[in-house]
């Protein structure tokens, strides 16, 4: 019988697999900034001005959730990904403030909502 790998190749090539699985599980938490019981609304003050420029796609995340905020209490359970002037924001008209932070929930559908917080 011909076999492409041996049984010792094999148990090594499992055995790396295995071992470097607790670190890419790690590495995909990474952009999970906070946790939060609280409802994704008290995140920041929400901004309707910003949010109708979310849905039209002129204010909105470079990467959707690049780095985000899990809420997961009993009511307004969701995520916000969080953008700021310098970070990970779209802002052709320049509409963004230093020291805010935007962070927007369902970015990228007609239903964006962007909260703005110190």
């Amino acid at each position: 019988m011909n076999r492409l790998f041996s049984a010792p190749l094999t148990v090594t090539a499992a055995a790396l697999l295995l071992a470097a699985a607790p670190a890419l599980a790690w590495d995909t938490n990474t952009r999970v900034y906070a946790t939060s019981t609280s409802p994704y609304w008290e995140v920041g003050k929400i901004d309707n001005d910003l949010s109708r420029l979310c849905t039209l796609g002129t204010f909105n995340q470079k990467r959707v959730a690049q780095v985000y905020i899990q809420f997961t209490g009993q009511k307004g359970r969701g995520i916000t990904g969080i953008a700021k002037k310098d970070f990970n924001l779209k802002d052709p008209q320049g509409k963004a403030v230093d020291g805010k932070t935007y962070h927007f929930y369902a970015d990228g559908t007609s239903q964006c909502k962007v909260y703005v917080a110190p």
